[in-house]
């Protein structure tokens, strides 16, 4: 039952990221997206009643990816979605810090950072991959002058570096961010700054070496099993802790050792 419901899941997630970046008109990507969501959230609530809902276990995430911000013009909330987002899709540790940007020393913060910059000469994207460092150039975003679009040109530019940095680059979904763009018009395709799982899942290898892990989940019931679980918050997790802690009822019966013959 375990692995149909993990099964479904990762279904309903994959399917979720395929529709969101593949949609080209603006209300029908929003039904379907809706739609999804609905559909994610009740199986979500399946395993919760079934398993306790996941956990992560303790200390199993390592290293951080930073978004440094050294600039005005974007809003500290666009950031801050934008690690909401990446944290939840890739289970890293990604953090926000203020600071400033030097292309010829840059001091990267955590184990790989994305600079978020204003500078009238440099491109709205530059990656480093060997250096552990990626930068958003804000100035050049700007120059939209409709909020609206400005704003989600922020965030889908802030996705563009964070699949680069991570290694992550082509999809077999149509209009994934990460295909070839040429023009910040063409990022207008796109309904959201959402990534399609086929990139999303390539950042965990690609990270390793770099002293980035995600953290790991198991449902409630697997953690008591092993011993790692913390307290029950709810009746769900109650009554499977203590079933699964709850002392035998009858002794254990000990086989006798057979004993070897002699030669």
């Amino acid at each position: 039952m375990n692995k149909i419901i993990f099964a479904a899941t990762a279904i309903a997630v994959a399917f979720a990221a395929q529709a969101d970046t593949s949609a080209a008109s603006t209300q029908p990507a929003q039904k379907e997206r809706l739609n999804t969501l609905e559909r994610k959230a009740k199986l979500e609530a399946l395993v919760n009643q079934r398993v306790g809902g996941f956990i992560e276990k303790p200390s199993t995430s390592k290293g951080s990816i930073v978004y440094v911000n050294c600039q005005q013009k974007a809003p500290k909330s666009w950031i801050d979605e934008s690690i909401a987002y990446f944290c939840e899709v890739t289970k890293f540790r990604v953090n926000y810090a203020e600071g400033a940007f030097d292309i010829k020393s840059p001091k990267v913060v955590g184990e790989a950072s994305i600079f978020i910059i204003e500078d009238e000469t440099l491109p709205p994207i530059l990656v480093a991959p060997e250096s552990r460092w990626a930068l958003v150039n804000i100035t050049p975003i700007a120059k939209e002058q409709r909020p609206v679009f400005f704003e989600q040109r922020t965030k889908k530019e802030l996705s563009r570096a964070f699949a680069y940095l991570c290694g992550a680059t082509g999809s077999k979904f149509e209009r994934s961010l990460t295909r070839g763009i040429t023009s910040q018009a063409e990022l207008d395709k796109n309904y959201d700054y959402e990534l399609p799982m086929d990139i999303v899942q390539r950042f965990w290898d690609y990270m390793k070496p770099l002293g980035v892990l995600p953290a790991q989940r198991a449902t409630y019931l697997k953690a008591c099993e092993e011993g790692w679980a913390p307290a029950p918050t709810n009746d769900v997790q109650k009554a499977i802790w203590e079933k699964v802690h709850a002392m035998p009822t009858e002794p254990l019966k000990i086989k006798p050792e057979t004993k070897k013959q002699e030669k």
